[in-house]
């Protein structure tokens, strides 16, 4: 049982994460009428409401940064597909089978440890940060431990040298904490917090009044450094090695980086364009000032008024002597301001990779196919060149989760699930002899992963009809095509139904009564319509001739054929009624069957 301070320290903590004034904000403008329009302009708030944070909302200008982050994400935050038919080790069928098998465990993980949901992240994060980070490790489902990758913020992760093959071999990651979690977690730790000047941080004994902090609420500085011998986990400020984690990876650090290619530094893709935003945004300040200074611009009355005062407002009438003339000055710097932030905007999309077409913007005064397509190829080269980097980051994540749990849980026997679409599906395994020291799997984004779903429909059919695809693979690469087992059995179905409905209209066409009363029940009963196909075509049994049936007769009596009384047949016991096929092999060999009949009787 928790004590009620530790739980109030929580839940104030929780609450001061997340700012309030969002939340109240974003609620009256939705809310609508004079309140909503209050919120808007941000009116009468003052206090600790108003932070900075609400400063960086309120500026009148747009954040084409974080649009264009959106926007690319959502092409590149996709996941890849795991290919079920993967290279075996030999080309056999047993081998054949235990890749497949081995790529079905992969995918049960996968649905574990909800993958799908981590690729938009990365999406985001590699193109802004330019690398994203996921650390394997295992966690507890149902009881069982199983491999997963866990997804990290690239804030607090400090990567070491990459190397030709983009994957370092060391990884600080460094975050703050509070120091009364901290020693639950690690109740060895140093009760005191050194006196280290780190960066104008709080310095204090956590145990000691004078800081005038409890110490739940005092931060320490906590570090895991990731090595290919195992992870340490370190207190930089109380000077503390907590705690030393043994990898069991052989084939290195367990921890797999997704990077941006880059020329010689680790930059994001929108690193360049801080200055063009900067200019847009004074641009962009000062046209809206000088579009308010216009409306309310002052009035020069060149002359003598005739009245006492001059008016103002609507209705006003000024009467003045002859010759006097009134002028207001113009403002066409702002069309000036105004030309040169959409310069500034085709600067900012050519260095961020930001094309209009993103924002489904035309990118000519008319839209042209062929145009369009030539202007979005570089597009999809920048799109595909993040797919690169991803499919194989995910290929290695898969490696290292395999080698991982051949490691950790060598013969133990476990069973994965996973969805596809409405059906679930079940994996039974053992490492040490289904995984077996091969950890390949292959993912891929598709032919057409860059395509937009029209081009996509389009380019694919053309594929199939001209034999260059089958149209499985066709399916897999459209997006929200699921449980492509039952989609294809659904085809199959479909068109046996359709050749049987096309054969009983034939039939009909033949003036066959049993096929036109077919179709009549079908037209009374649609939905029965399946029944009734299987009720016409499936074959009758064929009847039996009068002199079989009273041969059958003479052998439920007890009776033989031409000769006497027989034995009886093999598996039956003795005195068993005679088979009917023996009976007619009888009748074939006595000759006719009509002399046979009156014989017996």
């Amino acid at each position: 049982m928790r004590e009620f301070r530790e739980l109030r320290d929580r839940i104030d903590s929780l609450r001061n994460q997340y700012s309030q004034h969002d939340r109240r904000r974003i609620r009256a403008v939705m809310n609508g009428g004079a309140q909503g329009v209050q919120a808007v302009l941000d009116w009468g708030l003052e206090g600790p409401e108003q932070d900075l944070r609400d400063l960086g909302v309120d500026l009148p200008t747009a954040n084409y940064m974080h649009s264009g982050l959106e926007r690319f994400a959502q092409k590149v935050g996709r996941a890849p597909t795991l290919k079920t038919d993967m290279i075996p080790t030999r080309d056999t069928n047993s081998a054949r089978k235990r890749a497949e098998k081995r790529a079905r465990i992969v995918q049960g993980w996968d649905d574990l440890g909800r993958m799908e949901l981590q690729y938009p992240q990365i999406g985001r994060w590699t193109a802004g940060y330019g690398f994203s980070v996921q650390v394997i490790t295992e966690r507890n489902f149902g009881g069982e431990m199983y491999p997963v990758a866990e997804l990290r913020d690239p804030f607090d992760c400090y990567p070491g040298f990459f190397g030709p093959d983009q994957q370092p071999t060391e990884m600080a990651v460094i975050r703050r904490m509070p120091y009364a979690k901290l020693k639950a977690i690690h109740p060895t730790l140093s009760s005191k917090i050194h006196r280290r000047g780190r960066g104008g941080a709080v310095i204090l004994d956590a145990s000691s009044w004078e800081s005038g902090l409890s110490p739940s609420s005092a931060d320490v500085e906590v570090c895991e450094y990731f090595t290919p011998e195992g992870t340490y986990v370190v207190s930089l400020d109380t000077e503390d090695v907590i705690s030393f984690v043994p990898n069991p990876l052989k084939s290195g650090p367990a921890f797999v980086l997704t990077k941006r290619f880059s020329f010689d530094q680790l930059q994001g893709q929108y690193f360049h364009v801080f200055g063009i935003m900067a200019m847009m945004a004074k641009l962009n300040l000062l046209a809206m000032i000088g579009a308010e200074d216009s409306t309310f611009r002052e009035t020069n009355v060149h002359g003598e008024m005739t009245s006492a005062e001059y008016e103002k407002g609507r209705d006003a009438i000024n009467f003045f002597e002859a010759g006097s003339r009134v002028e207001k000055p113009t403002g066409e710097i702002i069309n000036q301001t105004l030309q040169a932030i959409n310069v500034l905007e085709r600067e900012f999309r050519i260095v961020g990779a930001y094309d209009v077409q993103q924002d489904g913007i035309s990118p000519n005064s008319f839209a042209t196919g062929a145009g369009i397509e030539k202007l979005a190829g570089s597009a999809d080269l920048n799109v595909r060149e993040y797919q690169t980097a991803i499919k194989h980051s995910s290929e290695l994540c898969d490696r290292k989760r395999l080698e991982w749990e051949e490691a950790m849980h060598p013969h133990r026997k476990k069973r994965v699930y996973w969805y596809e679409g409405s059906s679930e599906f079940e994996e039974s395994y053992v490492p040490s002899e289904d995984i077996a020291g091969d950890y390949r799997t292959r993912r891929v984004f598709g032919a057409m992963a860059t395509f937009d779903e029209t081009s996509k429909i389009l380019a694919g059919l053309q594929l199939v009809g001209a034999r260059a695809m089958d149209m499985r693979t066709f399916q897999e690469n459209i997006d929200g095509l699921d449980n492509l087992s039952l989609v294809n059995e659904r085809i199959i179905q479909d068109q046996a139904r359709d050749a049987l409905l096309s054969s009983l209209g034939a039939r009909s066409q033949q003036q066959d009564p049993s096929a036109d009363m077919a179709l009549v029940e079908i037209l009374d009963t649609p939905g029965s319509h399946i029944e009734v196909l299987k009720k016409f075509f499936t074959p009758q049994e064929p009847q039996m001739s009068p002199e079989e049936m009273a041969m059958a007769q003479a052998a439920q009596m007890g009776m033989g054929g031409v000769g006497g009384p027989q034995g009886p047949p093999t598996g039956e016991g003795v005195g068993g009624p005679t088979s009917v096929q023996t009976i007619l092999a009888q009748l074939e060999q006595g000759g006719s069957g009509a002399q046979t009949v009156s014989q017996i009787q």
